[in-house]
């Protein structure tokens, strides 16, 4: 169900992102209406900040306009975050961005950046980080393809007992299903992106 403003500066923000990425794809409120099948009364309480779509109506606004949310939601979850923070020539800046960035996670993303710079896995973080930057350079085909086989093995050893790190750092594997399956539509489509509800997520990313 839509939830009411009763001046929620969060639902104001999502407002100004739908408005915003609506107007910025050249779609019309008609348009998006049609393809989530509701009514232009709906989206125009969404962009009025009346009432809020939820997380499911959210991914499908994405979807629809075919455009990445990843930007759009960094700008309501991390408001300080400025628009030139791909700008990776600004030492400073590049520092200023992390350590806000870091502030604001979430304490379980905080423990599983830990995890993976630890080592302790038995693999060194400098390599994790040069793997995670060339499979974010593949297709979406290819990107797919890995991310099944990671998760398959990971199931298996799972049931197995081989899990080597064992404790409360643990993947999310039902958002790493999810994301899955959106980046093999992604793919069939001839699309280098896709979404998912955790557009947060390090999965969801464009080319």
């Amino acid at each position: 169900m839509p939830v009411k403003q009763d001046n929620n500066e969060t639902i104001v923000k999502i407002s100004q992102v739908l408005k915003k990425s609506r107007k910025a794809s050249g779609k019309t409120q008609d348009y998006v209406a049609q393809k989530l099948g509701v009514s232009k009364k709906t989206i125009q309480n969404w962009e009025k900040g009346i009432t809020c779509p939820d997380l499911i109506q959210w991914e499908m606004w994405f979807t629809s306009l075919g455009q990445n949310p990843l930007p759009y939601y960094l700008s309501v979850q991390y408001p300080w975050l400025s628009d030139d923070i791909a700008d990776l020539n600004d030492d400073s800046k590049i520092e200023e961005d992390l350590v806000q960035l870091i502030h604001n996670m979430p304490t379980i993303e905080k423990k599983e950046l830990l995890f993976l710079m630890s080592g302790l896995h038995g693999s060194s973080w400098y390599s994790l980080l040069q793997m995670f930057t060339a499979h974010c350079h593949t297709t979406m085909q290819s990107r797919v393809a890995a991310a099944r086989i990671i998760l398959e093995n990971y199931e298996m050893e799972s049931r197995t007992g081989e899990i080597v790190c064992k404790g409360e750092i643990m993947p999310d594997t039902k958002m790493l299903s999810h994301a899955i399956n959106q980046g093999k539509q992604a793919a069939q489509n001839n699309q280098n992106r896709y979404t998912t509800e955790k557009d947060g997520g390090a999965l969801c990313c464009e080319s």
